[in-house]
């Protein structure tokens, strides 16, 4: 049997030994009588609570260097969460009370760090990146473990402080991964996370209401008449006694007051100025 079978089954044999510590499997329902605290949620639905995008950010610069990155020492002071969730189910209980568990400070355990909790298990996109928190009350040489979507075994030396540690993990490949630590020959619990493929939000293009048009009012030029005025020749009128066939006279000679004719541009009005000749042209 070569290194890497011994391996594999190395892993398998202590994923089964928290699972029964824990009274679960990878994706079985972490039951509250297995763990001493009264479950928050018991009946959570996977997914509903809380959103997993707390767990996970996606980063915009390069990608990372490499799958797991170093553990860090992690002052805990401050950051504690509100609340811890157990399982793939995502039993809630409160850190407080999880606190109060005197198994708790005999093990080591392992959490997905979120911005307000901790859990064990989350849904991730291709490419985010985590932060994982890994607690020991001891501190020492350790073994993180992790099983591929492929079934792939890697496992990573590492040194852990006592207390708190900080792990980053790059969403690199799809599928199911499964981890935990070992510290001083003593594991934590496992966590799981399922990276799904990644699909940028969609951009919301800005809507236009159609432009309403309005016809345009038509304006005429105007057109201005000028009246043109042409002088007219008096009719006189002769009163009947006055009218005789043959008669040569001019109505001056009956008494007859005539207006003066005018010629050109000879006002009428000015009296008789200009070449006026009564009785005619």
């Amino acid at each position: 049997m070569n290194k890497i079978s011994i391996s594999i089954i190395l892993i398998i044999s202590l994923i089964g030994c928290v699972s029964a510590a824990y009274g679960q499997s990878a994706t079985d329902t972490l039951p509250a009588e297995a763990t001493g605290y009264a479950a928050i949620a018991p009946n959570v639905a996977q997914g509903t609570a809380p959103q997993y995008s707390e767990y996970y950010i996606m980063p915009t610069g390069p990608k990372p260097a490499t799958h797991i990155i170093t553990p860090q020492k992690y002052a805990i002071e401050g950051r504690t969460p509100t609340t811890v969730y157990f399982g793939n189910q995502m039993q809630a209980v409160q850190y407080s009370q999880y606190l109060s568990n005197p198994a708790y400070k005999q093990s080591n355990s392992l959490w997905i760090q979120g911005s307000a909790s901790w859990s064990q298990y989350a849904v991730v996109p291709q490419g985010a990146v985590l932060s994982l928190v890994a607690i020991t009350s001891t501190g020492g040489n350790g073994y993180l473990y992790e099983i591929y979507p492929d079934g792939r075994s890697p496992s990573n030396n590492y040194y852990f402080f006592p207390g708190a540690n900080q792990i980053g993990f790059y969403a690199d490949t799809i599928g199911q991964h499964t981890l935990l630590i070992s510290v001083n020959g003593q594991s934590s619990n496992e966590i799981v996370i399922d990276v799904t493929g990644y699909q940028p939000p969609a951009v919301q293009q800005p809507s236009y209401s159609q432009p309403i048009y309005y016809p345009q009012p038509t304006y005429t030029t105007p057109i201005y008449y000028t009246p043109i005025f042409e002088p007219i020749d008096p009719i006189v009128h002769f009163p009947p006694e006055h009218r005789h066939h043959g008669d040569n006279s001019s109505p001056e000679d009956h008494g007859i007051d005539v207006p003066p004719k005018y010629h050109g541009t000879d006002d009428p009005h000015k009296g008789h100025g200009g070449n006026v000749s009564p009785g005619g042209q």
